[in-house]
């Protein structure tokens, strides 16, 4: 018999499908100045004041900024045609985010049986778009949160030669450095005879592009440490340096650290250039994976994660290799690259692999969270709270030495009071007892506190 959140500790999450994230992936082209400028003003207000409607809110800075203009003009679906009027796909965006709930809610149970929960209790509320999920037993706060939120859908994406954002590229380190307004300071330098480790060797003081990123031969560059990959983001972030690139790129790190020395010594962060279609949607993705499964590289030994992909992924994939021989493709998710290896040649059979630093533990959490299925919409966390095993043993134990009391007392009066029938009775209440806590447990319900009390 399993025990509830309230006896045994564990967490307590509480997830919405983020209606931001979810009006952004419907829409025909997420780079049309028409939807990104209404888009942005409606988040910052929602950002600001989370009790309003998003999709109200869009759709109050859509009409302001392109007056007579239609929302299926942006927005696609089954039924969105160029006759569909305002409200009609006001009223269609709303019936996806419901219609979603049973989705997420299907994924999460798959992804939390990946846990080994004993009776988690999944609770679905349609009316507010949110899940509520008590797992016993849980303790590991940031992993669960990260495997909850993912979307799990795994995107290929072509990537840009550095040649190709060469000039880009440097009219943004251009504007990194002049309106950061840093000169360089030349009074000390980094230890290079290896008594100060990769990670810890201090960047230039001058914060810009040019000398956060050093240049490596497969991707944009790398990075040497945590610190230098969140100034890099805060600058790729500007508005101003944004406006320098082309409005497909997307920059996207690496997973993990890899090495980027021959000597293997050597981790840092690699930043990659992925081109992203004009939909927002990659060519590939998860949609297209039927199976995934841990495996082994057969030429390195390394751990790996095997990929097969059903009949519209084959094609997909067989065209996109083909189209990019010599080229390296990011497989990514959660807009982070698990992988980025170089086209050979065209594969056509469908097998592919991810490689990376797994272990054996990683790989298999990762191909369980793609075989459980890509959330139909994405979702955030709006509360998550841990419940002690300290309180869980304090409820335990006063919860079965009240239920032993009573229990005593009942066949003690039942002895003196009805003799030798009091006996019968006495065992009569034993093995009934023993039923019911045999139904519960074969028909897997969940003993709380309450339970007990009951």
């Amino acid at each position: 018999l399993a025990f509830g959140l309230d006896l045994v500790g564990g967490m307590s999450v509480t997830l919405e499908v983020s209606e931001p994230e979810f009006v952004k992936s419907q829409v025909k082209n997420q780079n049309d100045i028409s939807f990104t400028s209404p888009y942005e003003k409606a988040l910052v207000k929602y950002e600001n004041n989370g009790t309003l409607d998003f999709i109200d809110l869009f759709v109050a800075e859509f009409r302001k900024e392109n007056g007579s203009l239609m929302l299926n003009t942006i927005f696609y679906g089954e039924k969105i045609e160029i006759t569909t009027s305002d409200d009609e796909v006001i009223k269609q965006l709303r019936e996806l985010i419901t219609k979603s709930m049973d989705g997420i809610e299907n994924v999460m149970s798959k992804r939390i049986n990946q846990f080994g929960v004993a009776q988690p209790n999944i609770q679905k509320d349609a009316e507010n778009n949110r899940l509520y999920i008590e797992l016993p037993g849980v303790q590991d706060e940031k992993t669960v949160a990260e495997k909850l939120q993912s979307t799990a859908n795994l995107e290929f994406f072509e990537t840009y030669d550095f040649s190709q954002i060469q000039s880009a590229w440097a009219e943004a380190d251009a504007l990194s450095l002049k309106q950061e307004g840093a000169k360089e300071d030349t009074s000390s330098s980094a230890s290079s005879d290896g008594d100060m480790s990769f990670d810890d060797a201090p960047s230039s003081n001058v914060i810009s592009l040019s000398k956060l990123v050093e240049n490596y031969p497969s991707a944009v560059g790398f990075v040497k440490n945590d610190i230098d990959k969140a100034k890099v983001d805060a600058l790729l972030n500007r508005k101003d340096i944004k406006a320098q690139f082309d409005s497909q790129l997307r920059f996207m790190w690496g997973a993990e650290k890899d090495y980027v020395d021959q000597n293997k010594k050597k981790k840092g962060w690699f930043l990659y250039a992925c081109k992203v279609p004009e939909n927002g949607k990659a060519k590939v993705n998860g949609s297209h994976i039927s199976k995934a499964s841990q495996g082994y590289d057969q030429m390195t030994g390394d751990i790996t994660v095997d990929l097969s992909m059903n009949d519209e992924g084959i094609d997909q994939w067989s065209r996109m290799t083909s189209e990019n021989i010599g080229r390296l493709v990011a497989i990514s998710m959660d807009n982070v690259v698990y992988s980025a290896p170089v086209v050979r040649s065209a594969i056509n059979n469908g097998n592919t692999q991810i490689s990376g630093d797994f272990t054996f533990d990683e790989a298999n959490d990762l191909a369980g969270l793609l075989n459980g299925g890509a959330l139909p919409a994405p979702c955030v966390i709006k509360e998550q709270t841990k419940v002690g095993p300290t309180i869980g043993k304090e409820n335990t134990r006063a919860g079965l030495l009240s239920f032993a009391i009573a229990f005593l007392v009942v066949f003690i009066y039942m002895y003196f009071y009805y003799g030798k029938a009091g006996i019968v009775a006495d065992i009569a209440l034993m093995a009934n007892v023993i039923f019911i806590f045999g139904s519960l447990a074969s028909f897997g319900a969940v003993l709380t506190l309450a339970g007990i009390a009951g």
